[in-house]
């Protein structure tokens, strides 16, 4: 055996145990630190997809209340017409008379033209009808049972002169096909209205469906005469109606409104045998 085997062998066993400590080393003293450092980032990520989802939920809560104010606004300019043509219209009839409180609200012809079905005297278990809405402006382009909730938020887009003030909406939990069906009603009964018009008639589904035993919208539309078309995609307007009045309990008047029908398209001596509650353009809302 040569004599520099025993010196190559020790040198190789140092090197070795000097590997080993170094690896030692970092095992107990850096890659902790290496991770803590990974870790604290996920967590800055973290908090900032946190803050971003913050941010975009109060965004869509805002641009909804601003949509709320914009139709109650809407709203008070279209009573404040009906009630001035009104008033104007008695003293031209009756001059030397005190005009009469109006029993009904009123508008201008709407831009927007309605195509309408009456249904004919029900019978005491069936007595529902509506009218249909054959434009929609091009700006509008168009299983599980749902949780019925009582909602107390007193938020109304309409002030009418009979308010109920017993009354309570409801916020309903829809399951996925009867929110698309609903949005698609509105689409087809009330397309052509605008925000107060589409959640007038919301408002009627939502009150029919809560008073009754029905085990979706869809055959609550098919008992109760709805005949709008439910083939237009819902705009952004019918999917926010639906979400305050299904969603957040919201109603467009203070009062129990189950059935409607379109004078500009017919005339229902039926519908007006019941309880008025309020006109909105040529559709007048009844309840029963």
């Amino acid at each position: 055996m040569s004599k520099t085997t025993p010196h190559l062998f020790r040198r190789i066993v140092l090197i070795g145990l000097c590997v080993t400590l170094m690896m030692t080393a970092y095992t107990l003293i850096l890659a902790p630190g290496v991770g803590a450092a990974s870790d604290a980032t996920k967590t800055e990520t973290k908090i900032e997809d946190y803050d971003n989802t913050v941010s975009n939920e109060d965004a869509l809560l805002t641009k909804r209340a601003n949509t709320i104010d914009e139709a109650k606004k809407e709203a008070q300019e279209v009573v404040s017409e009906q009630r001035a043509l009104l008033e104007a219209k008695a003293a031209t009839e009756a001059p030397t008379e005190a005009p009469a409180a109006p029993a009904t609200q009123s508008q201008p012809a709407s831009t927007a033209s309605s195509e309408s079905h009456e249904s004919p005297a029900p019978a005491a278990s069936s007595n529902e009808s509506s009218y249909a809405s054959s434009n929609t402006s091009d700006d509008e382009s168009y299983d599980e049972e749902n949780t019925i909730s009582a909602s107390g938020s007193g938020d109304y887009l309409l002030d009418i002169d009979n308010p109920d003030y017993n009354y309570v909406g409801y916020s309903v939990s829809l399951s996925d096909e009867d929110r698309d069906m609903a949005e698609r009603i509105l689409m087809g009964e009330a397309g052509g209205e605008g925000y107060i018009g589409m959640a007038l008639v919301a408002q009627c589904i939502r009150d029919t469906y809560v008073n009754g035993s029905y085990s979706s919208i869809a055959q609550l539309l098919k008992q109760n005469g709805y005949y709008g078309s439910t083939s237009i995609a819902p705009s952004e307007t019918a999917k926010e109606v639906v979400n305050f009045i299904f969603d957040q309990g919201g109603s467009a008047v203070q009062h129990n409104i189950r059935i409607f029908y379109a004078t500009n398209m017919c005339s229902s001596s039926w519908h007006e045998a019941q309880e008025f509650v309020v006109q909105y353009n040529y559709v007048r809302f009844f309840n029963y």
